[in-house]
């Protein structure tokens, strides 16, 4: 029963970074709602069968069924990251819905910083507006408060030096204040160490800057499972 459970979850959450996907793609001179999608080479429209997530891609095999055109595999990507983010929610329970339109707000923004290393503030706003509503101030020992300080100090003078953008704050405060400062903390040790590893493995120019937050939502993925 927990296996369907989790698979459904899994399949709602890979619609929804799916959509996120076309939002972004679309924002912010087109319709996100009620135009059809298309190919974004030949700009035929989709069949229903071309838009289930993963399952589409991989049964076309990574390229459109009409022009052939390879499909970006971060949309692959994305829609995997995005099933693993709502495996755990409870879409029956109202705290968890709205942690699913956070996360989503969150895995937009994602998206946005992935592919041109910013974004669009709006993306934010309904993470923003859940954290002012709903944060956890009233449950943070002296530990935390500790912690949250120290941890915003690091991030801001990495800003003030322009290692880092703002954006990494903005979401380190988010999920600090809506989660937990222990789950803000874990996740960005996740992300740091990912980062790391994927610039070591690469070995770019090391003078190029390169998006940080997908690292810190997969680091947000991987508490969930923890706490």
């Amino acid at each position: 029963m927990n296996s369907i459970y989790y698979f459904f979850n899994f399949m709602i959450g890979s619609c929804l970074a799916s959509h996120a996907l076309v939002i972004y793609e679309r924002w912010p001179e087109q319709n996100t709602i009620f135009s059809r999608s298309h190919c974004s080479n030949c700009k035929f429209e989709l069949l229903l069968l071309d838009e289930i997530p993963i399952f589409s891609f991989l049964f076309l095999k990574g390229r459109c069924r009409y022009c052939q055109s390879p499909i970006p595999a971060e949309l692959f990507l994305f829609e995997i990251i995005g099933g693993i983010a709502f495996t755990t929610i409870d879409f029956s329970n109202k705290n968890c819905i709205l942690t699913s339109i956070l996360l989503f707000s969150l895995l937009l923004t994602t998206i946005a910083d992935y592919n041109q290393q910013s974004f669009d503030l709006l993306f934010l706003v309904p993470a923003a507006v859940i954290t002012l509503l709903y944060n956890q101030f009233a449950n943070y020992k002296l530990i935390d408060w500790i912690s949250f300080g120290c941890i915003t100090f690091v991030l801001s003078w990495n800003i003030f030096k322009q290692k880092m953008g703002s954006g990494d704050l903005l979401i380190y405060l988010i999920i600090a204040s809506y989660f937990s400062v222990t789950a803000a903390s874990l996740a960005l040790l996740v992300a740091s160490f990912l980062a790391i590893t994927v610039f070591i493995i690469e070995q770019n120019n090391k003078k190029q800057s390169f998006p940080f937050l997908p690292y810190i939502f997969i680091g947000l993925i991987f508490t969930q499972f923890l706490i």
